[in-house]
């Protein structure tokens, strides 16, 4: 297990999803849909959920299932909605982004980062995004997880970690997000 990435998660919400998605890996393949089961989830992550179905290279992108801890920070349930009909400009592109990252690298991705709404609410977001893939290789569907922290607990510098997978000498790339 990448200890340096697991390491870097600092939600134990999260620590948890990440050691289920990969308990659920075999060797080099990625797990399944079919891998995943809400029966064996850590019960804590289940609210924090959220499953999406990725095509064209990340141009598609449809949510498939939302956790109800999501919907209620979120302020609607954008279950069955494509990515454009819930975001747009520079936060669809940064989200983009992250399902990219997933589906070129075929690993995990960690972002966190301050999270505005509108309306003036601030807080922290904390994403882990998880390649799922039908056939062991080819990402088509993202297991997500994603909690919310206030004050002192927001992320004070934004940074995405994406996982090595090569084993060798850098266990991960962190990009600054600003």
């Amino acid at each position: 297990m990448p200890a340096a990435f697991r390491d870097a998660i600092r939600d134990n919400v999260l620590i948890a999803l990440y050691d289920y998605w990969r308990s659920r890996k075999s060797g080099e393949k990625l797990p399944a849909r079919a891998d995943i089961d809400p029966v064996d989830m850590p019960r804590a992550a289940l609210p924090y959920i959220v499953l999406a179905e990725v095509g064209e290279g990340g141009n598609q992108i449809r949510y498939r299932l939302v956790g109800t801890a999501i919907v209620s920070e979120w302020g609607g349930d954008f279950t069955g909605k494509y990515i454009e009909e819930i975001t747009d400009g520079t936060y669809l592109e940064f989200v983009r982004g992250l399902f990219i990252d997933v589906m070129t690298h075929r690993c995990a991705v960690l972002s966190e980062s301050t999270f505005r709404w509108d309306i003036g609410k601030i807080v922290g977001a904390h994403r882990l995004y998880m390649p799922l893939a039908s056939d062991g290789e080819t990402v088509d569907m993202v297991l997500i997880g994603q909690t919310f922290s206030r004050g002192e607990d927001r992320p004070d510098v934004p940074r995405k970690l994406i996982e090595a997978t090569d084993g060798h000498t850098e266990l991960g790339r962190i990009h600054d997000t600003r």
